[in-house]
């Protein structure tokens, strides 16, 4: 394979991604774009981060995180509470409805997980996740290429 081909093969794969979850995220009132899955599926594995800590775990940065947190707070999604360890951050938090959306959000997920991983065997995915992983690897070796952090 040649190097650009990787290219257009790990894009298309990531498009392809999209467009199966586009429907079931459109369908729970969500905007892929702004993260907002991405976000409900990392307070569900534990809520109470910071604004930053969340735009790292799902990276966003920060203008995008915080117009995607103004919308779920918005349609009651998440709370903002104040942060004890810091009177300059608020710690994000699921509500009991923002609990229930984040489930199916991860549902979406799963199924999309299992439809690409079909007819790998563990082993085969193992061997997939290294190649990925020295892929990131040699992008992170370079961030300072084109003058800016790679991840």
């Amino acid at each position: 394979m040649e190097k650009h081909e990787l290219r257009a093969v790990l894009f298309q794969l990531e498009l392809d991604r999209r467009r199966l979850l586009q429907p079931w995220f459109s369908g729970l009132g969500l905007t892929l774009g702004q993260g907002q899955p991405r976000i409900l599926a990392r307070l569900l594995q534990g809520d109470g981060l910071t604004q930053r800590e969340l735009a790292d775990a799902c990276t966003l940065d920060a203008a995008t995180l915080s117009r995607a947190l103004d919308r779920l707070e918005e349609t009651g999604l998440i709370r903002r509470v104040e942060n004890p360890g810091s009177r300059r951050s608020y710690l994000v938090r699921l509500t009991d409805a923002g609990r229930e959306k984040a489930v199916q959000v991860q549902r979406g997920f799963d199924k999309v997980d299992e439809l690409l991983c079909q007819g790998f065997a563990g082993e085969e995915l193992d061997r997939i996740q290294a190649d990925l992983g020295r892929l990131k690897a040699n992008l992170e070796q370079c961030e300072t290429l084109f003058g800016g952090k790679s991840t």
